[in-house]
């Protein structure tokens, strides 16, 4: 089944993970950067306590996903989305009222948690367990969400920043969320079944054996002292660590390069294009492979772009190597959702995702830090990244290997007839 024809068979549930991924972008980095320089006059605090806070907050919000991600598993989706649409709401206008730093940390944490923690692990989730032989496709289409932000929403929310003022458009975007998100969203999934998703035809003897698989019921420290857990989680958590590191310090790679911001800013919209593009070729790819089979190669075309970024100066080289960035981020995030599914099955799968989203928040806390931890000491932009270049290579050949061992020990451990 084709992309135009399974969005139509499927179009509410589909538009409803792309909605949820979409309004992520409010509590993503890339949008609440813009309102540092507010945050910073209006509390008279400097950048690097703010990064602090900042770091902090998200750590944090990362620990409560482990505890409330899995409760997705357990209550009824209408439920659950009302809870995270009403607690980004909340968040927003706790932002706009903020006039104590306390009050800031606690609007910054649940900013984070509901906006870049629930509403991408709402949609994430809901299509990894209602879909199976089409999984990659319904993942692919709900990762749109996410280009579709960083293309869009940075331009529109400074605009508004420097229109009304940081405060107010935390408020706007309480008000908005309110207006748009809540009314379409509890639309979409009004009387979705699961059971009634068309994904095409398929071989009923691989369907009979993926519901078999399905069907355990994973505990965290379970997942946690699983093989697997230890086979996904470093490449996770370097993606997550990366790509932060490369938003926040983008200007200072600028700077350290010779190009100008503008010309800096402008390259990443070869970012949006190429993830938004390689998610789409992705889902087909997931569906016909499997994830476990693509995602040693996740971040050989980051890895490719990094070595282009620390061996040249020219200014062709920024699309270029925010192009491979999105390349590995469009691969990334269905094939980790599908491979989450493909592993532990559906039935825990919120539990699942808690797990993997949360070593993936701290990665975004913990990229800034340690980059300015090295920075600070007298290493170049070109020394990091090419040292995180060998980092890349060493991890891709712990998955091969891993992935090796692991699929013998498989064989080994089938009946024989």
């Amino acid at each position: 089944m084709n992309y135009l024809r399974f969005f139509l068979s499927n179009r509410k549930i589909l538009l409803f993970g792309v909605l949820l991924t979409l309004y992520s972008s409010f509590g993503q980095t890339f949008i609440l950067s813009l309102y540092i320089p507010g945050i910073l006059e209006s509390f008279e605090i400097s950048s690097g306590f703010y990064s602090r806070l900042y770091a902090l907050a998200t750590l944090l919000s990362a620990t409560t996903l482990i505890f409330f991600g899995k409760v997705i598993d357990h209550i009824p989706l209408k439920r659950f989305t009302l809870i995270v649409i009403f607690g980004i709401i909340i968040a927003s206008l706790l932002a706009a009222f903020s006039f104590h730093v306390v009050m800031l940390f606690l609007a910054v944490y649940l900013l984070r948690f509901f906006g870049q923690g629930l509403l991408s692990h709402t949609s994430m989730t809901t299509l990894g367990r209602y879909f199976s032989r089409a999984r990659g496709k319904a993942l692919s289409i709900a990762y749109l969400g996410f280009p579709i932000g960083e293309g869009l929403m940075p331009i529109i929310m400074i605009s508004i920043i420097l229109w009304i003022g940081w405060r107010e458009t935390f408020a706007l975007s309480a008000v908005f969320i309110l207006l748009t998100l809540l009314p379409l969203a509890l639309w979409l999934i009004r009387g979705f079944q699961g059971k009634k998703v068309v994904e095409g035809p398929a071989k009923e003897a691989s369907s009979e054996r993926a519901n078999l698989k399905e069907q355990r019921i994973w505990k965290q420290r379970e997942i946690v002292r699983s093989p697997h857990f230890y086979l996904f989680a470093p490449t996770i958590f370097l993606m997550g660590f990366l790509q932060t590191a490369f938003f926040f310090f983008q200007t200072f790679i600028a700077s350290f390069k010779g190009w100008s911001v503008e010309w800096m800013a402008a390259s990443i919209v070869a970012y949006a294009l190429s993830s938004f593009l390689v998610s789409m070729a992705t889902g087909p790819l997931i569906d016909r492979f499997s994830a476990r089979n693509i995602f040693p190669f996740t971040m050989g075309p980051m890895a490719l772009g990094l070595l282009a970024l620390s061996s040249f100066t020219h200014m062709a080289v920024a699309p270029f190597f925010w192009l491979m960035v999105g390349v590995s981020a469009g691969i990334n995030t269905p094939l980790t959702n599908a491979l989450y599914a493909e592993t532990y099955g559906i039935r825990s799968l919120g539990a699942v995702r808690s797990i993997f989203t949360f070593v993936m928040v701290v990665s975004t806390a913990l990229g800034p830090v340690a980059y300015s931890f090295f920075l600070e000491r007298g290493f170049d932009f070109d020394q990091i990244h090419l040292a995180i270049i060998g980092v890349i290579i060493l991890n891709a050949m712990l998955v091969f290997a891993s992935s090796a061992i692991m699929q013998k020990w498989r064989k080994m451990r089938k009946p024989r007839d």
